[in-house]
């Protein structure tokens, strides 16, 4: 099942493929079946495509979220005791 769905979204450009493949475990696949497939690429991933193996070994990371940097000081602002920068 999980090298059927990888064929089906493997024309399309890799970011969308690895997207929409993960995005389809995670909406039709049981926490049950996401947590033995973990085992299985945990195991090497034997009999699987590569690039749901490298999607999965990606989504199992957990999800990437941009970091922001916080606001800058104002000018001639001093750093509160205690910070990183006083």
């Amino acid at each position: 099942m999980a090298n059927q769905i990888t064929d089906f979204w493997s024309p399309y450009p890799k970011p969308e493929a690895t997207e929409s493949i993960a995005r389809h475990i995670h909406t039709f696949w049981d926490p049950r079946m996401r947590d033995q497939m973990k085992s299985i690429i945990d195991d090497g991933g034997r009999g699987l495509s590569p690039l749901f193996i490298e999607t999965m070994k990606d989504y199992f990371n957990g999800p990437k979220t941009p970091t922001k940097p916080g606001p800058a000081p104002a000018p001639g602002a001093k750093p509160k005791a205690g910070s990183p920068a006083s």
